[in-house]
């Protein structure tokens, strides 16, 4: 944890080779952890077979004391344990034990490897920002980054890491299962898609690369963060940002001053809309996929209560990989009344509260997801949210607010 923390840190002040130092530091950590895990775990099966030796001494049994002599002997030097090792009874089991015990340990150091690669990732793409203008510098760190996601022990890990149940609910497995739950999914033989070289349609939804989409009027940006640190771990294959537009030309503004008095008032709708950039890293995203965006408000006078306006399901093109993608949101509505006085102001309506961003595979997997604000992430979940469209806008009830302007 230590090294993905100092990542963060690094990426604010120092150039690519601290990052990159950083990032292998933590590599070589956790491949010595996983090997003192695997250890311990071979000495605690050696030892058992030291003490069933022993009993079987005492008991004069010499044909199981010379099978369990030749698995010792088998198992120090080859350092596994096979399916034609398999012995019966509480030897079995304890072999079953290992092969479950290794097959965690597998498991619990390719989520180590993606949280760190995805942290990685993640502070390569945030350089690449800060190094704009500097082509050979950016060209640097893009390097760097297919360096990192084309190694084979990481494409691995992070494959395992998707496909693996965590620890606490994973089921007794036998030997066999055990191997199996060590394998990373297999991956399908397909074409790879076509690099996106200009604008594409699909359904009501158009799709542009970087440079090519169009005019952004006030658009204000959006810092996304993931809802729990296991999500991190998806940045290695996909990223997302996220901007929204504000569209007041339905909202009417009236000012007037005179001796002793003064006020502002605005009555009308307010259009929010967003702008959604998502960058293939790691992986394709085949056709089919779904681009979702949750939209939240707050009434008026109450940043701690919000509310999902409007669940808007994109679908996707098949993006191949290092391919970026621009599209804009059809976005909500929002209702506003405001009276600015000398002493007081009065409001109604709601205004925008912020964003859940995400990314589904054909069949409903989630891929990736962020939000805007740390209070969405209780309600972000893995689940495929059904599309939403946003309730009619009941009529403002102003709503009087303190102290004075």
């Amino acid at each position: 944890m230590s090294c993905v923390i100092g990542l963060a840190a690094l990426a604010q002040t120092v150039p690519l080779t601290e990052l990159k130092k950083s990032f292998e530091s933590g590599l070589r950590a956790a491949q010595l952890q996983q090997r003192e895990q695997v250890k311990a775990a071979g000495e605690k099966y050696a030892t058992l077979l030291k003490t069933a030796e022993q009993r079987l001494q005492e008991q004069n049994n010499a044909p199981a004391l010379d099978w369990v002599r030749a698995e010792r002997t088998r198992f120090e030097q080859a350092g596994d344990i096979p399916e034609s090792a398999f012995g019966r009874g509480p030897l079995r089991r304890a072999q079953e034990d290992w092969l479950e015990q290794t097959a965690q340990i597998k498991v619990q150091q390719a989520q180590r490897i993606a949280e760190l690669t995805g942290n990685y990732v993640q502070e390569l793409g945030k350089l690449q920002t800060q190094l704009a203008g500097n082509a050979a510098a950016l060209a640097e760190v893009k390097d760097e980054n297919d360096r990192v996601l084309g190694n084979s022990v990481i494409h691995d890990a992070l494959e395992l890491a998707k496909t693996a149940k965590p620890a606490a609910e994973a089921p007794p497995v036998a030997a066999k299962a055990a191997e199996e739950t060590a394998k990373p999914a297999p991956l399908a033989a397909t074409t790879p898609p076509k690099a996106l070289t200009g604008a594409v349609t699909v359904g009501d939804y158009k799709f542009f690369p970087p440079g090519k989409e169009p005019a952004a009027k006030e658009l204000k940006s959006l810092r996304l963060e993931f809802p729990n640190v296991a999500a991190r771990s998806a940045a290695s294959a996909y990223s997302i940002a996220a901007g929204v537009f504000a569209d007041k030309d339905k909202l009417d503004t009236n000012r007037q001053s005179g001796t002793g008095f003064a006020f502002k008032q605005e009555i009308g709708t307010i259009h929010t809309s967003a702008r959604i950039t998502v960058t293939c890293h790691g992986r394709e995203m085949a056709e089919g996929s779904k681009l979702v965006v949750q939209y939240f408000s707050h009434p008026a006078n109450s940043l701690t209560e919000s509310h999902e306006e409007r669940v808007e399901q994109i679908a996707l093109p098949a993006l191949p990989r290092g391919q970026t993608v621009v599209v804009d949101g059809t976005g909500i509505d929002l209702g506003k009344f405001e009276h600015r006085g000398v002493h007081k102001t009065i409001k109604g309506g709601d205004e925008f509260y912020g964003l859940i961003v995400s990314l589904f595979d054909p069949d409903g997997k989630l891929l990736i997801q962020e939000c805007s604000s740390t209070a969405l992430a209780k309600s972000c979940s893995a689940k495929l949210p059904a599309g939403k469209d946003q309730a009619e806008q009941a009529p403002l009830r102003p709503r009087r607010g303190g102290g004075k302007p």
